[in-house]
C-alpha cells in the first residue's frame, strides 16, 4: 500500500479558494506552528503577569565561558586535558556531564559534585567573565519588548547580586528587569546564611520561592524560561508555566522527556507571547 503523507498547507494548496481566505488559513497555519507545544490548541491565551529569565545559557551566550570554566575544573581536579579537548565537545544541550563522558572520565558521585562545584567557581570568576561572556542576538530586542507588557525577573544560580548587576549593566540589559534573584537575595528571603548551589532543583525552588514572595504574584501566572531541565522541573512544580530554549544545556530530547515545550530561540517567544495575547483568545 502506498501511503502519501500531506502536511496541511499541502491540502490548502489543492483547493482553489480565493487568495483572501488562503491568506488567513496561511496566517492561521502559522499560529498553529508557532504554538505547537505550548498551547493546548483550544484557544487558550497564556495568561502571563510576571516572565522568570534564567540568565546564563538562556540570555548570554555561555559556550567559551562555560568551556573555559570546565576545562579549569577538569585540571585542578587533575585530569589531563586540552582548552581545545573541552571546546570541540561543548555544544548546545550537551549537559552539565556530557564532555566528561565524551571524554571517557568516570567520575564517582563524590567526583561529580566537586566537578560541578569547581566548574561553577571558576565561571564565576570575574577575571575573563567579559571577555568570555556574549550575549544571544535576539535577546536584547525581545527583553525590550517583553518589558514593556510583562513584569520580567532575573533568576539565576549566581550567588552574589553586585556581580550580576554589574553583568547586566555591561550588556546594558540590566533596566529591562524589575528584579534580581540570585543565591544571595534568595538566603536573605528565606533567612538563612545562604543557598548551596547543589543539590541543583533544591536552589531553584529557594529562587522561585523568593520570586513568588518578592512579587507577590501567584505562581500560576508566571512564566518561567531556561535552558535547562534542571531550572525548569522545580518551575514546573511550583505550578509555574515553563518553555525550554535550546541555546543552553539541556537537548530537545531532554526537555521532551520532562514534558518540558521547547522553542530553539528567544525570538520565538515574543511571537508565542504575541499571538496568545492578540489572536486565540
Amino acid at each position: 500500500m502506498l501511503v502519501i503523507k500531506l502536511t496541511f498547507p499541502m491540502l490548502l494548496s489543492r483547493f482553489n479558494l480565493p487568495e483572501d481566505y488562503m491568506t488567513t488559513l496561511r496566517r492561521y497555519t502559522q499560529i498553529i506552528e508557532a504554538h505547537q507545544g505550548v498551547l493546548d490548541m483550544k484557544g487558550t491565551k497564556i495568561n502571563v503577569k510576571a516572565i522568570l529569565f534564567d540568565l546564563d545559557g538562556t540570555i548570554f551566550d555561555i559556550t567559551e565561558r562555560d568551556a573555559f570554566a570546565r576545562y579549569k575544573a577538569l585540571k585542578q581536579l587533575g585530569y589531563s586535558v586540552s582548552l581545545d579537548e573541552v571546546r570541540k565537545r561543548y555544544r548546545y544541550g550537551i549537559g552539565r556531564m556530557g564532555i566528561v563522558k565524551e571524554l571517557g572520565i568516570k567520575f564517582t558521585e563524590k567526583d561529580e559534585r566537586e566537578y560541578i562545584e569547581t566548574s561553577f567557581a571558576h565561571f564565576a570568576k570575574r577575571k575573563n567573565a567579559l571577555k568570555l561572556t556574549k550575549i544571544h542576538n535576539e535577546a536584547y530586542n525581545v527583553l525590550s519588548i517583553l518589558s514593556k507588557k510583562y513584569k520580567l525577573v532575573l533568576v539565576t544560580s549566581r550567588d552574589t547580586l553586585s556581580s550580576t548587576k554589574e553583568e547586566l549593566k555591561w550588556f546594558n540589559i540590566r533596566k529591562f528587569f524589575t528584579l534580581i534573584i540570585t543565591r544571595e537575595v534568595a538566603a536573605r528571603y528565606h533567612e538563612v546564611k545562604d543557598i548551596p548551589l547543589l543539590p541543583f532543583q533544591k536552589q531553584r525552588k529557594k529562587l522561585y520561592e523568593c520570586a513568588i514572595g518578592l512579587t507577590r504574584i501567584d505562581s500560576g501566572d508566571m512564566l518561567c524560561i531556561g535552558d535547562s531541565v534542571g531550572e525548569l522541573e522545580p518551575a514546573k512544580k511550583l505550578g509555574m508555566k515553563t518553555i525550554g530554549v535550546l541555546t543552553g544545556f539541556s537537548s530537545k530530547e531532554d526537555m521532551e522527556k520532562a514534558s518540558i515545550s521547547t522553542i530553539p530561540n528567544l525570538t520565538r517567544l515574543v511571537r508565542i507571547l504575541d499571538s496568545s495575547n492578540n489572536i486565540l483568545s
